[in-house]
């Protein structure tokens, strides 16, 4: 049986250390890095730890999604979206900022935007350009409409739903 390949990633942060891990591949396709992982328990006592999740990172998109999945595999309703800047591979690492701003979708397709306050500290002490901050609160305006249609975007829906 061959072994899983893993994907490393390295994600800046706001006022906290460089987050870096790895995930198993499960597709590239052009613009689209999947991974999936497991959630560890102790770090999410509101009902996702221990569950597998694919992530989704885009090489052209402001965001990135994570759909939290059942232990049969199927989608669970529940996602994280997370503003971030383009993914991009550098030496075998694929690299990105966090850029704050987020979403948590529950099952019940109701959302609720995230990180708002630590978001505008971000921009006022320079940590984030204005153009990365324009293009992170353009991307949750883009997917808070999709939401508010009953949709994700479609990478996400082919994957998920099948």
């Amino acid at each position: 049986m061959a072994q899983a390949e893993t994907i490393r990633f390295e994600i800046q942060r706001y006022k906290r250390p460089v987050d870096v891990f790895e995930n198993d591949l499960v597709a590239r396709l052009p613009g689209l890095l999947i991974t999936q992982f497991q959630v560890p328990i102790i770090e999410h006592p509101d009902g996702i730890g221990g569950m597998l999740a694919l992530r989704f990172d885009f090489t052209e998109e402001w965001y990135s999604v994570i759909a939290f999945l059942n232990n049969d595999k199927s989608p669970a309703g529940h996602y994280r979206i997370t503003a971030q800047s383009p993914l991009r591979e550098e030496r075998n690492l694929c690299k990105t900022s966090d850029l704050v701003l987020g979403m948590e979708v529950r099952p019940n397709s109701n959302y609720i935007i995230t990180g708002e306050e630590e978001f505008c500290a971000a921009v006022e002490e320079g940590w984030m350009r204005v153009y990365a901050a324009a293009n992170a609160r353009e991307a949750l305006r883009k997917l808070s409409a999709m939401l508010d249609e009953g949709r994700l975007p479609q990478e996400v829906m082919d994957a998920v739903c099948g």
